[in-house]
C-alpha cells in the first residue's frame, strides 16, 4: 500500500493508521464487488488478482474503463464525497483486497488535520492524472494515444497483457475498431505485441513507451497520425 500514489505523501505514521483501518477480503472472479449507483460506503485496495473497472448500458452493452492489478485503490472517490458509485468493479481473477469502511476513514480525517491533507494531495494527484489522460484524447493521434492505453491498461507479470476486445479499446482511445485492428495489426507485425482472440500480449513496452512519448500529431495529420 505504501507505493500507491494514493498514499505517496503519507507519513510512516498516517500509513500504519490507514492500515489499521483495512480489513481482507476475498475476491472471487466474475464477483461484482462494486455497482454503480451503490454508496460508496468503503474503498478497496487490491492486494492479490486483477479487477475490472467498467460502464455498462441499458442495453447491456459493456464498456471497459481500467483493468487493474495488485496496488490499485477503487472506490476512493465516491469514499470520499459521499456520493454514489460511477462504475461497476468486477474481479476479473480470484484474488484478496484490502477493505477500509467510509466511517472509519472519515473520523480519522476528522481527528488528524495533516492526515486530510496528505489525502488531499493525493487524490489531487489523481485528477491530474485524469486530466492527462483527457489532454491526450485531445490532442494526441491514435498511435499515440494507443500506445499509452496499452500501457495503462497491462496487468500481469511480464510479458504483461490485457484482456480486452477490439471494440472496446477503441471506445477507450476514440477510434473505430477498424482503425484500431490496423494498428495492432501493425505493431504485431513488428513484434511489439501478440494477439489472440480477446487478448493481447505486450512484447516490447520500451517501444510502446516511446510512442506513447512522441507527442501530438503534427497539424494536418490523419485519423492515424499521417499526413491527409
Amino acid at each position: 500500500m505504501r507505493k500507491m500514489p494514493l498514499f505517496a505523501g503519507f507519513t510512516a505514521a498516517q500509513f500504519d493508521l490507514l492500515a489499521g483501518l483495512a480489513h481482507e477480503r476475498r475476491m472471487r472472479r466474475g464477483e461484482v464487488l462494486m455497482r454503480t449507483g451503490e454508496p460508496g460506503r468503503f474503498m478497496m485496495i487490491v492486494t492479490q488478482g486483477e479487477v475490472r473497472v467498467q460502464l455498462t448500458s441499458e442495453a447491456g452493452q459493456i464498456q471497459v474503463l481500467k483493468i487493474s492489478g495488485p496496488g490499485t485503490v477503487i472506490g476512493e472517490i465516491a469514499l470520499f464525497d459521499g456520493q454514489t458509485r460511477t462504475a461497476d468493479v468486477v474481479a476479473a481473477t480470484h484474488g484478496r483486497a484490502a477493505v477500509i469502511e467510509r466511517a472509519a476513514v472519515l473520523r480519522l480525517l476528522a481527528q488528524d488535520s495533516q492526515f486530510a491533507l496528505s489525502v488531499i494531495a493525493g487524490l489531487c494527484g489523481r485528477l491530474r492524472e485524469t486530466l492527462g489522460q483527457l489532454e491526450a484524447m485531445a490532442f494526441q493521434d491514435v498511435a499515440t494515444r494507443l500506445a499509452a492505453c496499452l500501457l495503462r491498461l497491462a496487468v500481469g507479470a511480464k510479458p504483461r497483457r490485457l484482456d480486452i476486445t477490439q471494440e472496446q479499446l477503441g471506445r477507450l482511445v476514440g477510434a473505430s475498431r477498424e482503425i484500431v485492428n490496423k494498428r495492432l495489426r501493425a505493431l504485431a507485425s513488428e513484434g511489439v505485441l501478440q494477439l489472440a482472440p480477446g487478448r493481447i500480449v505486450l512484447q516490447d513496452e520500451a517501444r510502446l513507451a516511446a510512442m506513447a512519448a512522441a507527442g501530438a500529431a503534427p497539424a494536418g495529420a490523419g485519423p492515424e497520425g499521417r499526413p491527409d
